[in-house]
């Protein structure tokens, strides 16, 4: 489909609030992230009504908006058209890292140095996969030709198309690096080419015993080499380098600035990595490659099994950025990228348990994002399916997910299944199989089994009851009288006695990683439940174990228990129903607490404001033991 870029620009910087909304935007490979100043001012509907938008979250301290691979850059090159600045490393790293641990922070700032270097490695991988296809001896003689009837010139240009990114691998880490890390590109560029200058021996060259080109050994001891298709040597001299630099630009006279330290930068770090960083670290490197290799080459396809099942998982914490480089460094050493057979039969399960869902559905919502966000996974942007549809109502489909896909990664190792690239997953991934027949009809089986399987299962399984219950009749409530407003809570009490457990510590990754809101939660001791605030009850589940709460501007959801949907409404009972106007520290249900733990779910209630993106401040202000209506968290409109 052809969209109008210029038109969608303007349409989402009308959306999230005007110009003077945005300080700067950005993009990563499906999203474009802008860093805004004022989260509320940013209109979620009317975003996702506009052309190639496939969905919006605000996360990272930016309002995403998912156009997918292909239209993201071109709306973003629109967007910076008129006007808007351009993210920098700073802003970005500022806005990512709120809120964040050191080690959420380093494996943020990890994925951010990789990321950009994705569309290369991607064109490589069609590049090689294409190679693969045409100049095989099967599809050669089928004319009646060898490779030794190409000509000389086409071999050429097929081996630049598909060898130069691995070749200058290091320069565009290096680069990439420096400007995560705040230095000069261009000196990371510099640097980056140094490690791979022609005056080296060739790594490649190095590796073929049957080349006869050995590395030059300095003091006998130190082996001198090019670093073609190294990546941890041309990163940490990236991240030295940058910081060498931003420690002379303090430091040197600025009328020295301009000529002195450009040749300390290159001078110091290419000395530093040929003699230290390189020996060192690429000894590593291969150290781990070994390591992923033999991991994914273990009996009985172990290896695609642990990775498969716990990829989503992964996704949801945010580590799956380190793959990143062990796909890369996998892709430079080998030419081959076994963890994407992986992921993409993750994408394919994703697509059939969210397409299960959105057709058995019967809320009017799920049945209209639902198809929307399987195409979206079926062309490798799995958020929209994974958060909008799949979690959304309770951790079984998701598991049923994850079952799924270790499964099918166990499978794929068993069959030996390897791209020639990684960036590309689902659908548009065949292209990184066409290098091999046998592959190629393996990946097409395979995918098609996953989604159907994922499809039968969730849909006889897994459809989270609550997606089962139909909408009210049209008009049911047109002659009810207006309800009067309630004024917005500032203080929300605890709903039961019990001990406090934070967000963050909730058991339960729904809750945990705020997908549903800013929450908190009670580990109670006792089986009453209170109501929070003032308020009238919107949401009263069949099953008795959820209550949503609204009052003005605020809108609050109760989940007793993890995963107690299962139980049917069997040991909770309700003193409530819906519409009615509750006061806070109203009785809302009795639960049978043993009753929860005896078939075998966590007891903890979830307290999350749904709307919290609304508000300008949602916090919890409570610890240790709580009793009904002691302080458990403060909002601001």
């Amino acid at each position: 489909m052809n969209y109008d870029y210029a038109k969608i620009a303007k349409e989402v910087i009308q959306a999230v609030g005007g110009s003077e909304n945005i300080k700067s935007a950005a993009h990563c490979a499906t999203r474009l992230r802008l860093i805004v100043a004022d989260r509320s001012l940013a209109d979620d509907e009317k975003v996702g009504e506009i052309d190639a938008v496939k969905g919006t979250f605000f996360t990272a301290g930016q309002y995403q908006i998912i156009f997918g691979t292909g239209h993201v850059n071109r709306v973003y090159e629109q967007i910076v058209q008129l006007g808007i600045a351009e993210t920098t490393a700073s802003e970005a790293k500022e806005a990512k890292m709120d809120g964040k641990n050191k080690v959420q922070k380093a494996i943020r700032t990890f994925g951010d140095v990789f990321v950009p270097v994705i569309p290369a490695l991607v064109a490589t991988g069609l590049f090689l996969g294409l190679k693969g296809a045409l100049l095989n001896d099967n599809f050669l003689s089928l004319f009646g030709m060898t490779n030794a009837d190409i000509p000389q010139t086409f071999q050429v240009l097929v081996e630049v198309l598909s060898g130069t990114t691995f070749a200058f691998l290091p320069a565009i880490v290096c680069w990439s690096t420096f400007r995560v890390f705040g230095g000069s590109p261009v000196l990371g560029l510099i640097l980056g080419l140094m490690l791979v200058n022609g005056a080296l021996p060739n790594a490649y060259s190095v590796a073929d015993p049957s080349s006869g080109v050995t590395p030059l050994m300095l003091f006998g001891f130190i082996p001198i080499v090019g670093y073609q298709g190294s990546i941890l040597p041309a990163f940490v001299a990236g991240v030295i380098g940058s910081k060498l630099e931003k420690k002379l630009r303090k430091t040197v006279p600025a009328v020295f600035d301009f000529m002195i330290t450009p040749f300390l930068v290159l001078f110091v770090m290419l000395i530093l990595s040929l003699l230290v960083i390189g020996p060192l670290l690429h000894a590593l490197e291969n150290v781990l490659l070994v390591i992923v290799e033999y991991a994914l080459e273990l009996p009985f396809g172990i290896g695609g099994l642990v990775v498969g099942f716990f990829w989503s998982i992964i996704t949801l914490t945010g580590v799956h950025h380190i793959f990143n480089m062990l796909e890369i460094s996998l892709l430079a050493s080998t030419g081959f990228n076994p963890f994407n057979a992986i992921l993409c039969m993750c994408g394919f399960s994703s697509a059939g348990v969210c397409l299960a869902i959105s057709i058995k559905a019967r809320k009017k919502e799920i049945r209209a994002i639902g198809p929307s966000a399987t195409v979206s996974a079926l062309l490798g942007i799995g958020e929209p399916a994974l958060f909008g549809v799949i979690l959304r109502y309770g951790m079984k489909p998701f598991l049923l997910s994850c079952s799924i896909n270790g499964i099918a990664g166990m499978i794929a190792m068993l069959l030996g299944m390897k791209g020639t690239g990684n960036g590309i997953t689902t659908i548009p991934g065949l292209l990184l199989y066409i290098y091999s027949p046998s592959q190629l009809m393996m990946y097409i089986i395979l995918a098609i089994t996953t989604f159907v399987i994922a499809f039968c299962l969730c849909w006889f399984f897994a459809v989270p009851p609550e997606v089962m219950e139909a909408e009210p009749p049209k008009g049911s409530k047109k002659n009810a009288p207006a309800a009067a407003p309630i004024p917005f809570p500032d203080v929300l009490g605890a709903v039961a006695q019990g001990v406090f457990v934070p967000m963050e510590e909730i058991p339960d990754p729904t809750f945990s990683q705020g997908v549903l809101g800013i929450c908190c939660g009670i580990e109670p001791e006792t089986g009453k439940v209170y109501s929070p605030m003032d308020g009238r009850i919107s949401q009263l589940a069949d099953t008795l174990h959820a209550v949503g709460i609204e009052a003005e501007g605020v809108e609050l959801l109760i989940h007793v228990g993890i995963d107690t949907v299962e139980m049917k409404g069997n040991g909770f009972k309700s003193h409530i129903k819906e519409g009615q106007t509750v006061k806070k520290g109203d009785l809302l249900l009795t639960v049978d607490l043993e009753k929860i733990k005896a078939a075998g779910h966590p007891a903890t209630i979830m307290v999350a404001v749904t709307n919290s993106d609304d508000l300008a401040s949602v916090e919890a202000s409570a610890s240790g033991q709580l009793k009904p209506g002691d302080q458990l968290m403060c909002l601001k409109a």
